[in-house]
């Protein structure tokens, strides 16, 4: 397996317990002047906080590390022409200064407001997790499980027990559906063997796939000061991800049923935007105190995929979201 040197940061050691504060749960054209009454001023930029460029992060233990499932999917870009705008339609005025919306076969930007600076992740972290899972892993394999829920104060959980019987597969619906930070865990140590050596994973799949404003620091999202992503970035993500059918599988699930040896229950999906809107089929929603309400969501239409993504919405991720769907749909135009 191919592995890269001097990749974006150093990863950091990880918590033994993620901090009661930071409960991940439910919750082109340029519009950063667009006038948002009653909305806080834009949040921080993570920037500062980011460890130098240059700085070397060691490689993965080779030893540690599952083998890739080949073929892998290709990096995903411009892909094409994008959508034409529809002459006089006014941009849209979500409720969030953290937004993008991209066109889906094209990767061609159809709204921004600073949609490209790094900030908070929460769960969305999540995709990134799920797609190393898929990567180096057969689905159908059972795992053994040596987290415990009861080790996650006040976090979204699939509820693993370290007796519990369980596939990969089970585990990648348990990181999506409910979005469980155990699930994470476990199936960072099933394919890395720790955390640590996973968390290296997942900033080598970051540059990689060219995040710019892309670190990770844990498998979960929970907030650190050196975990951080972007709308942009986020979105990035979903569209190489989405070309997994499984991942598609994941995204769009609404519940799952886990029914193994010694444990039978069904888990639901989060992602209140599948029930409210037509054509939605994913992607990934998430909470921490400093993400805000965050989601990077898909939508189908006529053949034609768009993505939403954005943090700290102030109206929630249904109505941010519908609005930023429809915008889209009716203000441009796809030749096909």
């Amino acid at each position: 397996m191919l592995l890269l040197a001097g990749l974006v940061a150093a990863a950091l050691a990880m918590p033994k317990t993620p901090s009661a504060t930071n409960t991940d749960a439910n919750g082109g054209s340029n519009g950063s002047n667009g006038k948002l009454s009653g909305i806080s001023a834009p949040y921080t930029s993570l920037a500062t906080t980011a460890t130098p460029a240059g700085t070397p992060t060691p490689a993965p233990t080779p030893c540690c590390i599952r083998p890739l499932v080949a073929p892998t999917a290709p990096p995903v870009d411009h892909l094409g022409r994008g959508p034409t705008r529809k002459p006089g339609t006014p941009d849209p005025n979500p409720s969030t200064w953290h937004v993008i919306v991209v066109d889906g076969d094209s990767g061609a930007v159809l709204f921004n407001r600073n949609g490209y600076d790094p900030i908070a992740p929460a769960s969305l972290t999540k995709i990134m997790t799920a797609i190393l899972g898929i990567e180096h892993g057969n689905p159908k394999e059972h795992v053994k499980v040596n987290v415990s829920a009861k080790d996650f104060q006040d976090s979204t959980l699939m509820g693993l027990e370290p007796w519990f019987d369980v596939t990969l597969e089970d585990l990648l619906y348990g990181l999506m559906l409910p979005s469980g930070n155990d699930a994470a865990v476990a199936i960072a140590r099933y394919v890395a063997g720790s955390e640590g050596v996973f968390v290296q994973l997942m900033n080598q799949k970051a540059a990689e796939l060219g995040l710019k404003s892309t670190h990770f620091a844990n498998p979960h999202g929970l907030d650190m000061p050196d975990h951080y992503s972007s709308p942009y970035d986020m979105v990035t993500m979903a569209r190489y991800a989405m070309q997994y059918p499984l991942f598609r599988e994941l995204a769009a699930a609404k519940s799952y049923t886990i029914s193994e040896s010694n444990i039978a229950y069904t888990i639901e999906n989060l992602n209140p935007v599948l029930w409210a809107y037509p054509g939605a089929d994913g992607v990934k929603i998430g909470f921490t105190d400093n993400s805000g309400k965050s989601i990077v969501a898909s939508a189908t239409r006529n053949g034609h995929r768009v993505y939403v993504a954005f943090m700290r919405s102030e109206a929630g991720l249904v109505p941010d979201t519908v609005a930023l769907f429809d915008w889209a749909f009716s203000s441009f135009e796809w030749t096909q």
